[in-house]
């Protein structure tokens, strides 16, 4: 599901975006004309941003997350918009907040009624110092070359002359989440009847935010200060505990749960994350960009992938297992086992030895080995994963190779 905010004037727009689904979540402020069937991005002469504060809270969904759209994670937006008409003229402006989004493509046409379940499913606020806005949901067909959005919450707003307003929007929206590959090259593939080739290796689910900046460029001139916080430390914490779901699957039957284990061997997994653009700095709780001058490019994205990597020794064998399952007959246990030893450690930043091993990792999003690495400095639960791959490599090499 994707979604947008976003400023539709006569002669000037504000735009804030949000993707979600296949797409990260987004948000941003550019400068856009017309309406309808023929909205395009302009640059205005006359209204500049002056400043962008932008804070995302990511938060745990609504309800316990299984999978499924009502318990999706999901980030909360409170932005704060300074606006300032040069002209001495005054200007009248149509904002919106476009939302391109699997479900609202399924309507040709919005309802009044559907119209306002739209403003609810998102909490969708905006307001000045004086006002706050009535906000209407739109739906149109986009066309090829006009822009990627299709529905579109709008409202107006009224500037006098050399008038600056200091906008508040609120909104809060599912995180995008799908299943990703964990390679830098999604488009490549570990060499075929490799143990390493396996989708259990390099699959993931992935959780993403993200926050488009490019927009903001169509406004006159360069936006004075701009700063964008994302609050990471509660989602982070609850992810810990959350794992994979929180549905433990006890309410499914018994061969529905074999089903499940045998797809998702692991509850609690490892998971990392990566954060775009580069120049931010760690703030109490979280991430944080602050430019000044500032002329809007890169999207911010913070991306978390949830593998099926262990994180916790007593959910190694079920992992281990799936993983020999996955195996040739004729391949040595104990010497895949060997390698899966390999890589879990160069998870915890040890460079492998191995060769199959280092081609693997080096091809990995996660992989960055650290030069000071060493055993000493690994956690408990980490030695114990370690310990517990260990026994059964021992007990791998008691068995017979197959014939």
């Amino acid at each position: 599901m994707k979604c947008s905010l976003f400023t539709i004037p006569f002669v000037a727009a504000l735009v804030l975006c949000i993707l979600v689904a296949n797409s990260p979540t987004f948000a941003d402020a550019g400068v856009f004309t017309g309406n309808g069937q023929n909205l395009h991005q302009i640059t205005s002469k006359t209204i500049r941003l002056v400043s962008i504060d932008v804070n995302i809270v990511l938060e745990r969904g609504p309800f316990l997350f299984d999978g499924t759209v009502p318990g999706m994670d999901r980030a909360e937006y409170i932005c704060t918009f300074v606006l300032q008409n040069l002209s001495v003229q005054p200007e009248d402006v149509q904002v919106g907040f476009p939302v391109d989004s699997q479900f609202s493509e399924k309507n040709d046409k919005i309802s009044p009624e559907q119209s306002k379940n739209w403003v609810l499913e998102y909490s969708f606020i905006a307001r000045d110092a004086t006002t706050t806005y009535h906000v209407e949901f739109v739906h149109r067909k986009p066309e090829r070359g006009v822009g990627e959005f299709s529905s579109i919450f709008t409202w107006k707003m009224h500037f006098d002359r050399n008038e600056t307003k200091t906008l508040n929007v609120q909104y809060r929206i599912p995180m995008s989440m799908g299943l990703a590959s964990t390679r830098r090259d999604p488009n490549t593939f570990a060499s075929s009847g490799s143990a390493l080739s396996q989708e259990l290796l390099e699959i993931a689910t992935l959780d993403q935010m993200g926050y488009i900046t490019s927009t903001g460029s169509s406004w006159s001139g360069n936006v004075k200060k701009a700063k964008f916080t994302v609050l990471t430390a509660p989602f982070e914490k609850y992810l810990h505990r959350r794992g994979f779901t929180e549905e433990e699957g006890a309410e499914l039957k018994e061969e529905e749960l074999d089903r499940y284990k045998s797809s998702f061997p692991v509850a609690h997994p490892w998971w990392f994350r990566l954060i775009k653009p580069g120049g931010w700095k760690a703030v109490e709780g979280g991430v944080q960009w602050e430019y000044e001058d500032f002329k809007p490019k890169d999207a911010i994205e913070i991306s978390y992938y949830v593998t099926q990597v262990p994180s916790l020794p007593e959910e190694v064998d079920p992992f281990l297992d799936r993983f020999l399952a996955g195996l040739d007959p004729n391949e040595l246990a104990a010497t895949e086992l060997g390698h899966m030893k390999e890589i879990v450690l160069a998870i915890y930043g040890k460079e492998p030895t191995e060769v199959i091993v280092k081609n693997f990792v080096s091809q990995q999003l996660w992989y960055a080995p650290k030069g000071d690495f060493s055993a000493a400095g690994l956690t408990e639960a980490q030695k114990a994963v370690l310990n517990k791959i260990d026994e059964r490599i021992a007990a791998a090499k008691n068995l017979k190779p197959p014939n």
